[in-house]
């Protein structure tokens, strides 16, 4: 548990104010913010055996332009490693995403997803701040022991798999008993959003994306039937579990309103559409909302296209559809964040 709380960001300048006089009234003048000392970074211990890689600049940088809260900006490639490092933890337990979002979001606010290694609030250490009553020095500088450690006990306090439907800041505050329980809420966003970077892998290749979405037969015989409710290797069957199938998202998907959200994609305009993309309409309810895999288009005018579709009634589909190019429709361009 930690006390400090600093924005991970450089420190602000001061204002000067002098006050010159003119024709007997007091004039003040701003001055010009002067330079301020810049406090020295925390030490920090590595986050796996890894060390920080290409792959992990790369994505921090991806990252910085979609993060939203405390770490805009500020995301580099020992944060991610850091952060892939928790990711992993959870997924070896063989728990739900919600369970690393739940810990990503406790150490952003904690530590800004570093791995500190000098006690700088009593005795805290580690990427969540964890007190010695924790255990070892050692073991809290391990990211994979402290984010094991703070999995048990989110599941002592939540039994029978309550902290699934918990909101995510009540949990994170539950485990830490912070002192300011407000702030972890806010961050559960973009702890959502690096999480999914990390879940799926270093992400998908758009002809990776078609590959997948071909293994399914479409517009053949053997083809996979729609449903809701049924699933293909751990995959639901229908239009956003075949999506989330094709894209190499975590098991069973997420559903179609999930799909359009910064989590997973980014919106794009219909021109932009590249092979993999998406096409969703997410209003309305389940039996409303459609999702489907832009292919290429179908005439050089890009009046419509092709596209795959696991399609109600039908199945695994690939035909020409216009969903997204007509006036009023709520159809919209997105882009999944882990393909490339």
């Amino acid at each position: 548990m930690r006390r400090l709380r600093t924005r991970p960001g450089p420190p602000r300048a001061g204002v000067l104010a002098v006050v010159l006089p003119l024709a007997g009234a007091a004039v003040v003048v701003t001055a010009a913010p002067a330079p301020a000392a810049t406090a020295a970074p925390l030490p920090t211990a590595p986050c796996g055996s890894r060390g920080v890689t290409a792959q992990d600049t790369e994505l921090a940088a991806r990252l910085n332009t979609r993060l939203t809260k405390k770490l805009r900006g500020y995301m580099d490639g020992y944060r991610v490693s850091c952060a892939r490092a928790v990711v992993e933890t959870v997924r070896a337990r063989g728990l739900p995403q919600r369970a690393a979002v739940i810990a990503i979001t406790t150490a952003i606010v904690e530590t800004g997803i570093r791995n500190i290694n000098r006690e700088v609030d009593h005795d805290s250490l580690g990427v969540f701040q964890q007190r010695a009553t924790w255990g070892s020095a050692a073991q809290r500088l391990n990211v994979a022991w402290s984010t094991g450690a703070f999995l048990d006990k989110m599941l002592r306090k939540y039994p029978d798999g309550s902290w699934r439907s918990a909101v995510v800041g009540d949990v994170c505050q539950r485990v830490q008993v912070s002192k300011y329980p407000e702030r972890y809420q806010p961050q559960a966003g973009d702890g959502q959003i690096i999480v999914s970077a990390l879940w799926s892998g270093p992400g998908v290749a758009r002809a990776q994306v078609v590959a997948r979405a071909k293994s399914w037969n479409p517009a053949t015989a053997q083809r996979v039937p729609y449903s809701q409710t049924k699933t293909r290797d751990g995959y639901r069957t229908d239009g956003s579990g075949y999506a989330s199938m094709a894209l190499g998202l975590a098991k069973p998907g997420p559903i179609t309103v999930d799909l359009a959200k910064p989590a997973y994609t980014r919106p794009i305009a219909m021109n932009q559409l590249l092979q993999g993309d998406l096409v969703i309409d997410p209003v309305g309810g389940n039996t409303a909302r459609m999702v489907v895999i832009f292919d290429r288009w179908a005439d050089a005018k890009r009046t419509s296209y092709w596209a795959y579709q696991q399609r109600a009634g039908y199945g695994t589909d690939h035909r020409v559809v216009t969903h997204g190019l007509r006036a009023g429709t709520q159809f919209r361009a997105y882009r999944p964040v882990n393909i490339h």
